[in-house]
C-alpha cells in the first residue's frame, strides 16, 4: 500500500515540477509528516482545538516546505535572476505566513502550542529523511 502511494505521490511531484529525485524524497516525507500526524492526532483527541491548531500549523509548513523546495532547485542555476527573485518569493512567502499566523493567533486565538507543534514538522521531517539517508550513500 505505502508503496503505491509513494508512486502516486512520486508522480505527482513530478508533475508539480520537482525535477530532483532528492528534492522529491524529502518534499513526500514532509507530505507525510504534516498531514499523516495531524490526522492520528486529531482522530486521537476528537478534533480537539489543540489539533486543528496543530493541523494549521503543519499545512503552513508544508506549503512552505514545498514553495521553498519547488523555486530554489530551479533558482540555484540562474545566477543573474535567481537571488533576486529567491528573495522577492521568501519574502511574499513569509508575508502570506505571517498573515495566517497573525489571524490564527490574533483572531481566531488558536492553542498556540498546538500551533507551533504543527510547524516543527518540518524539523522533525528534515531530521528523519537526513538520517535515513545518511545510510544510504
Amino acid at each position: 500500500m505505502l508503496g503505491a502511494m509513494n508512486q502516486r505521490l512520486e508522480r505527482l511531484l513530478v508533475r508539480s515540477g520537482f525535477t530532483k529525485p532528492d528534492v522529491r524524497i524529502v518534499v513526500r516525507n514532509q507530505i507525510y509528516v504534516s498531514l499523516g500526524t495531524s490526522l492520528v492526532i486529531m482522530l486521537a483527541t476528537s478534533f480537539s482545538r489543540w489539533s486543528l491548531a496543530y493541523l494549521a500549523g503543519a499545512v503552513i509548513a508544508l506549503v512552505n516546505f514545498w514553495t521553498l523546495a519547488r523555486v530554489t532547485q530551479s533558482l540555484v542555476y540562474d545566477q543573474k535572476r535567481g537571488p533576486f527573485l529567491l528573495f522577492v518569493i521568501f519574502m511574499g512567502k513569509m508575508t502570506l505566513s505571517g498573515l495566517a499566523l497573525w489571524w490564527l493567533i490574533g483572531v481566531e486565538r488558536v492553542p498556540h502550542w498546538g500551533l507551533i507543534t504543527g510547524l516543527g514538522t518540518v524539523v522533525v521531517n528534515i531530521t528523519a529523511t537526513g538520517l535515513s539517508q545518511l545510510g544510504k550513500k
